[in-house]
């Protein structure tokens, strides 16, 4: 059907195209509604090819299907052992203080917050200041999700 509206455009295009120069005789001739009708060929031509094209290209083109992959199964493969540790516990306990992670992890105070530090450089945490410590948050872009393209 797409391609059949395709050929009709292309042949009311060039119909309209090869009696447009005539147009003026039409005007002196005869009546003046005749020399409207090449611009409507053109013009019907024109809408026929365009809207064909769409169905056209979007029979040729491959369906995009999203797929929403598991953005902290990901952050852990490219972390290293102890961040990788510590992003999954701010991912389970949302909030989490820096003190906390120090007592489930047994790092020492400056392990942690050099992690810490890394983790967010890595815009994959962000910190707030909480008392005298810090609470630790997975950032927003982490926590909708990352979405990659598969055909």
């Amino acid at each position: 059907m797409e391609r059949s509206l395709f050929i009709g455009g292309l042949i009311l295009l060039l119909f309209g195209l090869i009696y447009t120069p005539n147009m003026h005789h039409y005007m002196m001739m005869g009546p003046y509604y005749l020399a409207y009708l090449p611009v409507f060929f053109t013009f019907s031509g024109f809408v026929l090819v365009i809207y064909s094209l769409k169905d056209i290209i979007r029979e040729i083109k491959p369906e995009i299907k999203y797929e929403k992959r598991n953005e902290l199964e990901l952050a852990l493969k490219l972390l290293n052992k102890d961040e990788a540790e510590i992003l999954k516990i701010i991912y389970e306990n949302e909030g989490i203080t820096q003190d906390s992670i120090h007592f489930r992890t047994g790092f020492s105070h400056s392990k942690v917050s050099m992690i810490i530090k890394k983790l967010e450089e890595k815009d994959l945490i962000y910190r707030e200041k909480f008392g005298k410590t810090y609470r630790c948050y997975l950032s927003d872009w982490f926590k909708r999700g990352n979405y990659s393209t598969s055909t």
